[in-house]
C-alpha cells in the first residue's frame, strides 16, 4: 500500500464511510477504489482517469483533491501521456441549397400576389358599403330627433295636470311638522338600538419557525415549531448518497440521488428525523417549503430535524 493510498483509507475510516458508500458518492467502481488504496494504478483505465478518480475520492472523504495531486505528483501517473481513444466521428451538416429555395419562392410569388390584390379589392368594397350605411342611419336619426324636439315644445306650452291639482288642494294644517319630528326621533332611537356590539379582534396565530439549535462542522440540529405539518423535500444538484430516517426507524430515503432528482416525504407522524448527506454541496433541503442552510465543509453532513407541533 502506497503512502497516498494509506492516507485516503485513513480519511475514509475517520469519516465512518465504507467502500460501498464512497462508491455511491463518487460513482467509481469498488475495484478501482481498492486499486487506488493499494497503489495498483495499472488496474485503472489510463492515467487520465487515474488522476480524476484520486481527486474525486479525496474530495468525498474531506481532503483537497488538487492539493493531494500536487503533493504526490511523483507517485501518481501524469495525464499528459493519455489521449482519449475511440472518439465518435463528428457529423458534417450539408449546407442548404439556396437555389432550391429561390426557385420555390419564384413559383409561389405570383399566386400570393393575386391573393393580396383580391383581398385589397374586397376591403375597399366593404369600406364603401359601410360608409353608405352610416350616412343613411345618421340622416334617419337626425329626423327623429327633430320630431321629438317639436313634440316636446308643444307639450311644454300646455299646463300639466299636476299643476292644476296642486292649485286646487287646500293648505295642510300647521301641526304636520311636529308629527314629522316625532317620527324622525323614534326612527333614530330604533337605529341606535339595532347597532350590534363590536366584537374583540382575534390575536394572530404564531408563524411557523425553523431554527438551528445545535451543531458543529459535520452535524447540525434544527427545530421546526408553530405548525402541524412536517414535510421534507430533497433536490439533487449533483450526485449524492442520501439517507432519511424517522424517529420510528422508518427509512424514507436510502439511496443515491442523481442530478435533477427530487423527493418529497410527509413526516407529520414523526417527532424527529435524521438526515445523512454523502455530498452536502449537491443537495438542497427544504422543510415545509423553506430552505435550510446546511454546511458544505466537510462534504459528509449529519442533520437532525426535530418537530415541535403547535399547541
Amino acid at each position: 500500500m502506497t503512502e497516498l493510498g494509506q492516507r485516503l483509507k485513513e480519511a475514509r475510516n475517520d469519516k465512518g464511510l465504507s467502500i460501498e458508500e464512497v462508491q455511491s458518492i463518487t460513482k467509481i467502481q469498488k475495484r478501482y477504489l481498492h486499486a487506488i488504496e493499494e497503489g495498483n494504478y495499472e488496474l485503472l483505465p489510463g492515467n487520465f482517469y487515474t488522476r480524476a478518480f484520486i481527486k474525486n475520492y479525496a474530495e468525498a472523504v474531506g481532503l483537497g483533491g488538487e492539493e493531494l495531486l500536487e503533493e504526490y505528483a511523483s507517485e501518481i501517473p501524469k495525464a499528459s501521456t493519455d489521449v482519449p481513444e475511440n472518439l465518435p466521428p463528428r457529423k458534417m451538416r450539408r449546407p442548404t441549397s439556396p437555389s432550391k429555395t429561390a426557385s420555390k419562392w419564384s413559383s409561389v410569388f405570383p399566386s400570393v400576389l393575386v391573393v393580396l390584390v383580391l383581398v385589397g379589392v374586397a376591403a375597399i368594397i366593404w369600406f364603401v358599403v359601410q360608409n353608405g350605411d352610416e350616412k343613411t342611419n345618421q340622416t334617419a336619426t337626425t329626423n327623429q330627433v327633430e320630431e321629438q324636439v317639436s313634440s316636446d315644445e308643444n307639450s311644454s306650452n300646455a299646463p300639466s295636470s299636476d299643476e292644476v291639482s296642486n292649485s286646487e288642494k287646500p293648505e295642510e294644517p300647521a301641526d304636520q311638522p311636529k308629527e314629522e319630528a316625532k317620527d324622525q326621533s323614534s326612527d333614530e332611537e330604533e337605529n341606535s338600538e339595532e347597532k350590534p356590539e363590536e366584537e374583540p379582534e382575534e390575536e394572530p396565530e404564531p408563524e411557523m419557525a425553523i431554527k438551528k439549535v445545535d451543531g458543529n462542522s459535520s452535524s447540525s440540529t434544527y427545530e421546526l415549531s408553530n405548525t402541524d405539518k412536517y414535510e421534507v423535500k430533497l433536490e439533487a444538484k449533483g450526485g449524492s448518497w442520501v439517507a432519511l430516517t424517522g424517529a420510528s426507524d422508518k427509512r424514507y430515503v436510502y439511496k443515491s440521488l442523481k442530478k435533477g432528482e427530487k423527493v418529497t416525504h410527509d413526516l407529520t407522524s414523526e417527532s424527529s428525523a435524521s438526515l445523512r448527506l454523502g455530498s452536502s454541496p449537491n443537495v438542497s433541503v427544504f422543510v415545509n417549503g423553506e430552505k435550510i442552510d446546511i454546511p458544505t465543509e466537510p462534504v459528509v453532513q449529519n442533520v437532525t430535524l426535530n418537530f415541535k407541533k403547535s399547541e
